[in-house]
C-alpha cells in the first residue's frame, strides 16, 4: 500500500468531498493533510475534529478506518509494515519528497517510477511508497522557480510538524502499550529542491530545540539542488546523519538542469553537480556516489537523456546501485 503527506491547498467539491487542488498554484501550506494513494487517486483522511481525536493515547483496540488524520496514517502503516511478523523481510519502505516543478500529475508519475524501479524489481526489500508531495506547477516553460524555491522553504517547515508528529506517535503508541515495534526500515529518498524541503525541516527542528530522530535507514540525495557546502560543519545537512544510519549524495557532472538554473536563478555550486565541497571524516557514514558516466537506458526520452537530471528512475545502473545500498551494500559509483 502507498501513502502521502502533503501541504498542498484542499479544496472541497459537491457534497464536502475533499480533493488536492490540481493545479498547484497555491502557496505551502503550514497544515499537513494525510492520505492513501491507490491507481491515481488520492485519498485524503478525514481531518480531527478535536485534539481529544489527535492523541494517539490508545488507538490499539480500534481499527485504523475509525481514526483520523495523522493518527490514521501511521496506524494504517504501522498495520501495513508489521503484517508477517519476522519473517516478512521485504517489506520497508521508502519515503520520498519530490523536487521543483512537480504538479500532482508529476506526483502520480513519480509514484509509477519509484513503483516499476523499487518495489517491482526482484529481490528489492521495499514494498510501500510514501511522498511527501508540497506545491508545484509544471508549465512547459518554468519561470517560477524562485515561486517554487520560497514554497520549499515554508514546506520545509511543514515536514518538521510532520517529523513531531512521528515522535509522538511511536512515544504514545508503541511505548504506551504492550505493542511490538515492526522491525522494517523507513529509506528516505530526496531529489533536486526536495532537499531545499529537507534544509529548512532541519533548520525547524533546530529552532525549535527538537532532537532530531533517527526514522530512516539510508538517506539518498539525488541530484541535489542544494549549496555544494551544505555538509560543512555547522550547516544543516551534519543533521542528517542523526536523521538516518548512512547518507548517500548521488551526483552528476553533467547535470544540465542544475547548469542551467545556476546561470539563471541560482549561483552557488550544487550539490547535485559537483559533490560534496570536501569529504569530512566526522561524517564517515556519508558516502559520495559520481554518476556521470551512467546511461538513460530505462527512459531514454529528451527529458532525462539531454537533463541527466532524473537517473534515479532513468538509469538501470543507478537503480541496481540504488537497490544494492537499500539492501545494506555501499554504491559502485566513487567521488
Amino acid at each position: 500500500m502507498n501513502f502521502f503527506i502533503t501541504n498542498r491547498e484542499i479544496i472541497k467539491g459537491k457534497g464536502g468531498k475533499e480533493s488536492i487542488r490540481e493545479d498547484g498554484k497555491e502557496n505551502a501550506a503550514d497544515r499537513l493533510r494525510f492520505g492513501v494513494y491507490q491507481k491515481g487517486v488520492f485519498e485524503l483522511f478525514p481531518e480531527p475534529d478535536s485534539e481529544v481525536e489527535a492523541i494517539y493515547a490508545d488507538p490499539h483496540d480500534v481499527d485504523a478506518a475509525s481514526l483520523k488524520g495523522s493518527a490514521r496514517f501511521f496506524r494504517a502503516l504501522y498495520d501495513e509494515l508489521i503484517k508477517g511478523g519476522e519473517e516478512a523481510k521485504n517489506n520497508n519502505v521508502l519515503f520520498f519528497i519530490h523536487g521543483f516543478n512537480t504538479d500532482l500529475d508529476g506526483v502520480r508519475s513519480a509514484f509509477d517510477w519509484l513503483e516499476r524501479s523499487y518495489v517491482q524489481k526482484p529481490g528489492s526489500s521495499v514494498r510501500h511508497i510514501v511522498i511527501f508531495t508540497w506545491p508545484g506547477m509544471a508549465p512547459l516553460i518554468p519561470f517560477h522557480y524562485f515561486n517554487d524555491r520560497n514554497d520549499a522553504i515554508h514546506s520545509g517547515e511543514a515536514l518538521a510538524r510532520g517529523i513531531e508528529k512521528v515522535t509522538r506517535f511511536f512515544r504514545e503508541f508503541l511505548h504506551g502499550g504492550d505493542r511490538d515495534p515492526c522491525n522494517r526500515d523507513i529509506h528516505l529518498m530526496v531529489h533536486s529542491m526536495g532537499n531545499r524541503v529537507l534544509k529548512h525541516m532541519l533548520l525547524e527542528l533546530e529552532r525549535k530545540q527538537l532532537r532530531v530522530p533517527e526514522l530512516f535507514a539510508e538517506v539518498l540525495l539525488m541530484a541535489a539542488d542544494i549549496e555544494y557546502n551544505i555538509f560543512e560543519p555547522g550547516n544543516p545537512f551534519t543533521q542528517l546523519i542523526d536523521l538516518g544510519k548512512r547518507v548517500h549524495v548521488y551526483y552528476h557532472e553533467k547535470d544540465r538542469v542544475l547548469d542551467i538554473s545556476k546561470y539563471t536563478k541560482n549561483f552557488s555550486n550544487r550539490l547535485g553537480r559537483y559533490g560534496r565541497k570536501r569529504s569530512d571524516s566526522n561524517l564517515s557514514d556519508v558516502y559520495d556516489a559520481n554518476v556521470t558516466n551512467v546511461k538513460d537506458d530505462l527512459d531514454p526520452s529528451l527529458k532525462t537523456d539531454k537533463g541527466n537530471h532524473w537517473y534515479y528512475y532513468s538509469s538501470s545502473a543507478v537503480v541496481e546501485d540504488v537497490l544494492n545500498v537499500l539492501g545494506g551494500g555501499k554504491s559502485k559509483f566513487k567521488p
